[in-house]
């Protein structure tokens, strides 16, 4: 028995109005859908960046079982305890510190800290035998790095891998750079122009200008910008209390965008409010010249060269950023808070109650 298909009298082809009106409805569902499916891979990529501070704030409690301190910034100091230049003695910020603890084992291994410069050119070297440092400096560490953050292994001169996040020097002194507006954060209108007076050192213990100090009288947060790093007896506001690592854009930081290995990068401080504004280097036309030159407004709060605000922590999430405590718990931070939690949040010793964040 054969099947026999038969034309249907009456039956005619789609009008081209009719396949407009498919189209445009398909346009529509397809916009519809787009947000959700964006939303839905920015959940997944803040989902991972929480877990790489979850990760690193267990990192650095490892490291701390081991060495009875954080991780420090090892640089300026000789080996019998006398200041060298400033590039003599570089063995790396404290996320160098922190690579046997995030799975780069192998890494650390081949680093030689007692070698400091980049090998000289033509040097003969055994591949398994321990190089310099920096060598390494253009590899990604998974851990350090955010996948919200477009592009954050490209920075200037492609020898450098940047760091997504830094350790909370918290709510240091942070004068600016010579020839750049201070910036007065304590105001009320925080993001508006400011009084020309230095902004940090809430509580008073904070007062090493960026930082500079190995003196931990002389640092607000857990982290100081040279040889030294906090105990947990110095945390004396409770570990839950304060902050111990967040999140940065790189190129938003004039000292950031040198790279999670560079010493002289993660001095990151919580005196510039959340995602404070910048105009980045390499992002804005005329701001990436440095402070001095002919191009670019070099007074403005905004500037990346302007260590006040630029040396905050920030990230792309919308609005605010992720945080690990020193307990190994982690929040996301609303760039709302009021300014004076914030601090109090940075600071490891301030002796106040924080309402809750």
């Amino acid at each position: 028995m054969k099947l026999r298909l038969r034309w249907v009298r009456g039956h005619r082809a789609f009008t081209l109005i009719e396949l407009l009106v498919v189209i445009a409805i398909i346009a529509v569902l397809i916009a519809l859908l787009l947000p959700a499916v964006q939303q839905a891979r920015e959940s997944a990529r803040r989902s991972t960046c929480k877990n790489n501070l979850k990760q690193l704030g267990l990192a650095i409690h490892n490291y701390a079982e081991s060495n009875k301190q954080f991780p420090v910034t090892v640089f300026e100091t000789g080996s019998s305890g006398v200041s060298q230049t400033w590039w003599e003695n570089e063995k790396g910020s404290h996320l160098v510190g922190l690579l046997p603890y995030v799975d780069q084992g192998p890494l650390w291994k081949k680093i030689d800290f007692k070698n400091p410069a980049a090998d000289p050119a033509g040097r003969p070297r055994i591949d398994d035998q321990p190089i310099s440092g920096k060598k390494f400096r253009s590899m990604v560490i998974p851990a350090y790095i955010c996948p919200t953050d477009a592009n954050p292994n490209i920075s200037d001169g492609g020898d450098r891998t940047k760091s997504n996040y830094a350790g909370s020097m918290g709510n240091q002194r942070m004068d600016t750079w010579y020839g750049v507006h201070e910036c007065s954060l304590g105001a009320p209108a925080i993001y508006g122009p400011a009084a020309p007076t230095a902004p940090g050192n809430l509580f008073g213990n904070g007062p090493a200008g960026h930082g500079n100090s190995y003196n931990p009288n002389d640092i607000s947060g857990v982290f100081s910008r040279v040889n030294w790093a906090a105990k947990f007896a110095h945390i004396s506001d409770g570990q839950s209390q304060v902050i111990l690592m967040g999140e940065i854009i790189p190129n938003c930081g004039d000292h950031s965008r040198n790279g999670w290995y560079h010493f002289n990068a993660p001095w990151i401080a919580t005196t510039a409010p959340i995602n404070y504004p910048i105009k980045c280097v390499y992002e804005n036309a005329g701001w990436e010249q440095p402070v001095g030159s002919a191009a670019g407004p070099k007074t403005e709060c905004n500037h990346w060269q302007n260590w006040t605000t630029s040396q905050g922590f920030k990230s792309r999430h919308k609005g605010g950023a992720h945080f690990v405590f020193c307990d190994g718990s982690t929040r996301f931070l609303t760039e709302n808070i009021t300014y004076r939690l914030y601090q109090q949040l940075g600071d490891r010793r301030d002796g106040q109650a924080t309402s809750d964040f």
